[in-house]
């Protein structure tokens, strides 16, 4: 049987774990190597497919897999973060402020890594599309 993972940049991870209000947090995703993103992809995964989420953070955010396997990847436990609710995204600091181009760039470095790290022959799509798409007819935008 499969897996199931996120599949997400240190950028994101950093953006979405300082707009719940945990800045040291994201200080430190943002420094995450692609491999390690991936670690936190497969946390994610398994807290969304366990249904993990709900039981630790019962009222948290549609997203709370994502963040909990973040936050579980950088401190070892999963736990809420500071705040339930996003903070805007204008009010991100300089360093984590990037264009649409530079996150896509951002998951090609984790597409890469993901792809030295796929066995031969267990290839999930054609080489080429982004992770996250699921068919042919996808498009940049319906990926995302």
């Amino acid at each position: 049987m499969g897996e199931f993972r996120i599949v997400t940049t240190a950028l994101s991870i950093a953006r979405e774990l300082w707009r719940y209000g945990e800045p040291d947090l994201a200080d430190r995703a943002f420094r995450l190597s692609p491999t390690e993103v991936l670690q936190a992809g497969r946390r994610m995964g398994k807290i969304e497919m366990s249904g993990a989420g709900a039981e630790i953070w019962p009222n948290g955010p549609r997203n709370r897999a994502y963040l909990l396997g973040a936050i579980a990847m950088l401190e070892g436990t999963a736990r809420p973060c500071v705040r339930r609710r996003r903070l805007p995204e204008h009010s991100l600091p300089a360093h984590l402020v990037a264009t649409e181009e530079q996150r896509w760039a951002a998951l090609g470095e984790v597409s890469a890594a993901q792809q030295d790290a796929t066995p031969p022959g267990r290839e999930t799509m054609p080489s080429g599309w982004p992770i996250g798409c699921n068919n042919q007819r996808s498009t940049r935008s319906a990926c995302t």
